[in-house]
């Protein structure tokens, strides 16, 4: 079964890590059109890439101790499946322009309640401070059955502090929107580490391994993301044991070169990543 990299347990006896990871409409939709540029509002073909996610599921973390709590870090990534959505999700379906972009943020807790423990000071020790993130055009370059897909990083947003957003989903208009090319891909680039995964509660980590097996091994295989990692000593699981990071915990790092090239080798299931890009076409 596909597994997250980094889950913060509340249970004290089984405090394992499985890391996985957030931003607060100021703007509404109806308000988009004062923000992007005229000859963009005047376009009729739009779409909003994963609207449907962010719009119904809540991300894990904060005081709703029924899920474990799954953040991301440190990578860029993107939404290959999910059950909301037939077919790829974040695949660029006409040429345009990509003019806003959401997401949607837990609010992590900053000290323990009762036996669970801190989430906000957690995964800043492990990732990095502030939660920051943004949004990265991808163009595959290279297909492969074994070892995942290659792309290179054609654009990319400013990255923002995410922060000041907790709790709610928050919208971002670009100054400069972003050309987009069908077939491309729309992924998150996250340099420290964001709230923003859902995960069901049926793959709550208990004592006696997931709250609901059969239902986890379901949304391991309908909810599925990939990585700009590819698997160290034959895993792509995040720990930090003892405060000590694994080698691909300490070796992650996002693609944020312009050109460059990465392969995405690492497959992840039973999460989604809370966020979306808003496309309007030329």
């Amino acid at each position: 079964m596909l597994r997250s990299p980094l889950t913060f347990s509340g249970l004290r006896t089984a405090r394992t890590l499985t890391l996985l990871t957030g931003l607060m409409a100021v703007l509404l939709v109806g308000l988009f059109a004062a923000a992007v540029p005229q000859a963009d509002a005047k376009s009729t073909k739009r779409i909003e890439l994963g609207a449907r996610n962010i719009n119904s599921l809540q991300p894990n973390c904060g005081r709703d101790f029924s899920r474990d709590c799954t953040v991301e870090g440190k990578l860029t990534a993107y939404q290959s499946l999910s059950a909301k959505y037939p077919g790829r999700n974040f695949v660029v379906p006409f040429n345009g322009k990509l003019v806003t972009w959401s997401i949607s943020l837990a609010q992590p807790t900053r000290g323990d309640i009762d036996e669970n423990p801190a989430q906000l000071p957690a995964f800043n020790d492990i990732f990095g401070a502030p939660s920051q993130a943004g949004i990265s055009i991808l163009r595959q370059v290279e297909k492969r059955k074994k070892g995942g897909p290659r792309f290179k990083l054609v654009r990319r947003s400013p990255v923002e502090i995410l922060n000041p957003y907790f709790g709610t989903k928050a919208t971002f208009a670009l100054e400069r929107p972003l050309n987009v090319y069908e077939g491309n891909i729309v992924a998150l680039t996250i340099p420290t580490w964001v709230p923003a995964l859902w995960t069901p509660r049926a793959c709550k980590g208990t004592i006696y391994g997931a709250l609901d097996p059969d239902r986890c091994d379901r949304a391991s295989k309908a909810y599925t993301w990939r990585g700009s990692r590819v698997p160290l000593e034959d895993t792509c699981e995040l720990s930090n044991t003892g405060g000590v990071p694994n080698e691909q915990l300490a070796k992650t790092r996002p693609q944020t070169s312009i050109d460059s090239v990465r392969r995405y080798g690492c497959y992840y299931g039973t999460n989604v990543l809370l966020y979306s890009a808003l496309i309007v076409g030329r």
